[in-house]
Order: structure tokens, then C-alpha cells, then sequence
């Protein structure tokens, strides 16, 4: 991967971990930075943050079948709390993963007797297009695009949810200690080459629509601006 090519001279070790597991180390200051994250301002307050990529706001990942009963306006997006208020379908989350400011707000207010189950992976929702695939649930949240060219292609669909959208910050993390300082100023630093920025770019490229692109022209330029010259920390 790109850091580890570039940041010679150190020995660098991978574990996996869920998305809970991983904010408990983080929060829990040990020396260990996660990889790639969604930004919310509670994790903000956990860890140091860098950047790398702008993705479009995650969707309703729904089973083929199971699209018409989705509760969606004349546009086709879905009205999410009615949706989490609707015990007749099953919904699946990763316990532990953002989807977002609005979508995990509208998740931490859901009534106490919707019909979600949390289920702990450590692949960040990749499997929720299999559970639905197999009856396990109606329905998920998540990449829209990833889930319907992934492996369960033609029997997921997706679709977008009313009032979600803003672009997610994700990036590399590190605790909020002396050695994610050293560690997080560092990534910054290798991010800012053209290497880095080259990267960021084809990743952004091939993750925004060019619609997507031109209605958050303002925040996209904002963002390779900080990319190329970190702010202080």
C-alpha cells in the first residue's frame, strides 16, 4: 500500500479489527492508527485525522424484491425514519461502522422496538449485500455504487436517502496521544507529495459521479488544497 512503499525505515504491522474494536483501541490511546475511516465530530474528539478520500453519502441498500415496499418520495428517496419505524422490514447495520451524520442521527433515534440488528464484521459492511442476498435482512445501508457492481449484482439495488447529502470524510486516524502526533504529521506529510496527491485524485475520480463532482465543486477544492498543504496541528 501507499504508506507503507513510502514510509521506509519502519516496520509496519496490520490487524484486523471490527469497527468498534478499532475505535476502543483508538480511544483507548494505544499505538495504532486505523486506516481508513469515516470522520464524525465524535471521533473527531478520539483522534487525529487525515483526509484521503470524499465519498457520496451512503444509501438504502435494499434485496431486489423488497424495493417497492421502501417508503420513498416521488424523487425515489427513501424516507428514513418511517423506514426505521416500518417493523416489517428487516434492517442490518455494522455495529460500530459511521454512516454519516444524518444517517447514524437518524440511527440513534430510531424507536426502541425497530426491527435492526447490529452484526459485528471486520470487512465494513461488505457482507451486508450477502445477508440480503440470502433472507438474512431486507434491507442495509452503505456504498450504493460497491454494492450493486459487487458480488451480489441484479439482486441488490440501491437507493438514495431524503435529506442525506453531504460528501463523507474519511481517512487515516490516530489517537490523540504524543506518538499519533508524530505518526499523523507524517501522513500528512506523504499525502502532500504528488505521489499522494496523484493517488487521492484517482480514487476521487473514480468515486464521484461527475454530477456528484460539479454540485460540491467548492468542498472538493477546499479538500485537495488542505491535502497539499496540511494545516498545522
Amino acid at each position: 500500500m501507499f504508506l507503507r512503499s513510502r514510509w521506509t525505515g519502519v516496520e509496519h504491522l496490520f490487524e484486523q479489527a471490527n469497527p468498534r474494536r478499532g475505535w476502543e483501541m483508538i480511544g483507548n490511546g494505544e499505538p495504532a492508527c486505523y486506516l481508513f475511516a469515516g470522520r464524525t465530530p465524535e471521533r473527531d474528539r478520539l483522534a487525529y485525522f487525515t483526509d484521503v478520500l470524499l465519498t457520496p453519502p451512503p444509501g438504502v441498500i435494499v434485496r431486489r424484491d423488497k424495493l417497492a415496499a421502501l417508503p420513498r418520495d416521488a424523487a425515489g428517496e427513501v424516507d428514513l425514519p418511517r423506514l426505521l419505524a416500518d417493523r416489517r422490514l428487516r434492517g442490518a447495520i455494522n455495529d460500530g461502522r459511521s454512516y454519516g451524520d444524518y444517517i447514524n442521527a437518524q440511527l440513534r433515534a430510531a424507536p426502541a422496538d425497530a426491527n435492526l440488528k447490529r452484526y459485528s464484521a471486520n470487512d465494513f459492511g461488505r457482507n451486508i449485500p450477502e445477508m440480503l442476498v440470502k433472507g438474512r435482512a431486507d434491507y442495509g445501508f452503505g456504498w450504493v455504487r460497491a454494492a450493486e457492481l459487487g458480488s451480489a449484482a441484479g439482486q441488490v439495488v440501491g437507493a438514495p436517502v431524503a435529506g442525506n447529502t453531504e460528501l463523507v470524510h474519511a481517512g487515516i486516524a490516530c489517537p490523540r496521544t504524543s506518538w499519533g502526533l508524530t505518526v499523523i504529521r507524517q501522513v500528512d506529510a506523504l499525502f502532500a507529495t504528488p505521489d499522494g496527491q496523484a493517488l487521492v485524485h484517482l480514487k476521487m475520480n473514480a468515486e464521484l459521479p461527475p454530477a456528484t463532482r460539479q454540485r460540491h465543486a467548492a468542498e472538493i477544492a477546499a479538500f485537495y488544497r488542505d491535502l497539499a498543504k496540511p494545516p498545522p496541528r
